[in-house]
């Protein structure tokens, strides 16, 4: 009992056990599929940050390229305003000298932030170039595997396909073959069978012609020395007579019809082996009760 309850733990056990690897494979399997899933969609919200980010950008850049613009209309309208209404009195000569040393240091700077503008600004397109052709790499990486993928599923599935048909042609040609065999040999011993008979039944008929002939022959002879030992000595010719009944063998049974006439002999079924003799009765006799006994019945 205690070895039948020992047993049953060992096997809850063995089933626990088989049950909560399934459940870690499937957990390890449903975090991996997840932690995918997440890997993608970081690559998707990082894609799309970097998107929103460069727009911001540029429209920022924008929005300061304009800014500096009317920043440096309304300096050039102030330096000019506050520079006409401090040098009124000084002479054109002077004041268009002032003017353009003013332009030109102006457009300097102006030339300087527009420079420092196209470098980030081509920084920033270079950054983008570089993070979509990173991206378009993917793609096309993962293309060429999902590809290579998919060429390897329908090679395999091709060879699979070939390999059925191969086995599904071999085994009808085999099939075809064993009922070829089959009816060549069937058709042989039909043709054999009957070759057989045939041979069998000519081989009676001879003998059975041949019996007839030397039964015949036996026949007249025997009923000439039976008639003359009858009219000479007046002997007790009966055995004779016996011995002149139709048939061949010396048996006491009926002759066999197209078996050349033999009269076989029957033993009895014991210990003494003597040949049965032949009559004919007048009547069946029946034993129910051994009959009855013989099929099963007891009543």
């Amino acid at each position: 009992m205690k070895k039948k309850l020992s047993r049953k733990q060992e096997e809850i056990d063995a089933s626990r056990k088989r049950f909560f690897d399934n459940m870690r494979d499937k957990n390890i399997i449903r975090a991996v599929e997840q932690q995918q899933q997440e890997e993608e969609e970081e690559k998707t919200r990082k894609f799309i940050k970097a998107k929103k980010r460069l727009i911001q950008m540029r429209k920022d850049k924008e929005a300061e390229t304009h800014r500096l613009m009317e920043e440096r209309r309304e300096r050039i309208n102030n330096f000019l305003s506050k520079l006409i209404k401090e040098k009124l009195d000084t002479e054109d000569l002077i004041m268009s000298r002032d003017i353009a040393d003013i332009d030109t240091e102006l457009d300097k700077r102006e030339k300087e932030k527009h420079e420092k503008m196209q470098a980030d600004l081509k920084a920033i397109a270079e950054h983008r170039a570089s993070v979509m052709k990173n991206k378009e790499e993917e793609e096309k990486q993962r293309k060429i595997e999902s590809k290579e993928e998919l060429q390897a599923v329908l090679k395999a599935d091709k060879m699979f396909q070939e390999l059925e048909k191969e086995k599904k042609l071999k085994a009808n040609k085999e099939k075809l073959e064993v009922q070829d065999a089959h009816i060549h040999q069937i058709a042989l011993n039909k043709f054999n069978s009957k070759q057989l008979k045939e041979e069998d039944l000519n081989y009676w008929r001879l003998t059975e012609a041949l019996a007839v002939e030397k039964e015949k022959e036996f026949e007249k002879y025997a009923r000439e020395v039976i008639n003359f030992e009858s009219e000479s000595t007046k002997k007790y010719t009966y055995p004779m007579v016996k011995a002149v009944q139709e048939g061949v063998g010396g048996g006491r049974g009926p002759p066999f019809v197209g078996r050349g006439g033999i009269r076989p002999s029957y033993q009895a079924n014991d210990v003494t082996g003597v040949q049965l003799p032949f009559y004919n009765s007048q009547g069946s006799k029946y034993d129910f009760q051994k009959s009855k006994r013989r099929l099963g019945f007891t009543w």
